[in-house]
């Protein structure tokens, strides 16, 4: 009856490990996407699309992943981007994110560490989040949570919701002017650390690996 028991135990407990996921840290191996909301200087929403991570200003640099004010809009040829006067003429949200499929009813937790953030002093918002999506109603976001990206160790934990489909997203989102790469602002960023690779060791069942995509 004491195997029983125990054995019992340990598959109760797998359940468990199981049934949430965990994103620990920013992995340079998932795959990240991108998504740009664009908004007037009043912060009137003009338009959406997926962009290239790169393109957000996005990337893994050494172990650390930088987020920087978008640039490559800038243009002060076109009026729609910058104002003759040379200021910025539109707010860009910068989204760098990965999606999970399938989870519904689960936690969805996400760690990360800042490391500095230098975007922050110059009045840009810098957030991580957590996001529900339903893509059978126009791919609403129908559940968020989201933190400031002060120094320091983060977490976000979020339900997903019970739909038939629901997406869960976790990642960054940078919001602010379109800057001009030549200016000091171009040069700043937001850097998140990238951890070294954790397993978890239960009972001697071997590593079960935490909130990788696939």
């Amino acid at each position: 009856m004491k195997k029983v028991f125990i054995v019992a135990a340990v598959l109760c407990l797998i359940g468990m490990v199981q049934a949430d996921v965990v994103v620990d840290g920013v992995d340079p191996a998932a795959s990240w996407m991108g998504y740009m909301n664009v908004f007037d200087m009043g912060m009137n929403y003009q338009w959406g699309s997926s962009w290239g991570t790169a393109d957000l200003r996005a990337h893994f640099e050494g172990d650390a992943l930088l987020l920087q004010s978008n640039t490559n809009c800038w243009n002060p040829q076109d009026a729609y981007w910058v104002t003759p006067e040379g200021a910025p003429n539109k707010m860009m949200e910068a989204n760098f994110y990965q999606e999970y499929y399938g989870i519904g009813g689960q936690t969805i937790t996400f760690n990360f560490v800042v490391r500095s953030n230098d975007l922050a002093a110059e009045g840009y918002s810098t957030r991580a989040f957590v996001k529900v999506l339903d893509p059978d109603s126009g791919w609403a976001t129908i559940n968020s949570v989201f933190a400031d990206l002060t120094p320091g160790a983060g977490s976000l934990s979020l339900v997903v919701n019970p739909i038939a489909n629901p997406v869960a997203q976790v990642g960054f989102a940078v919001l602010g002017p379109v800057s001009d790469p030549a200016g000091e602002i171009a040069s700043k960023a937001v850097v998140i650390g990238i951890p070294e690779p954790a397993t978890l060791a239960l009972l001697g069942l071997g590593g079960l690996l935490l909130g990788r995509k696939k």
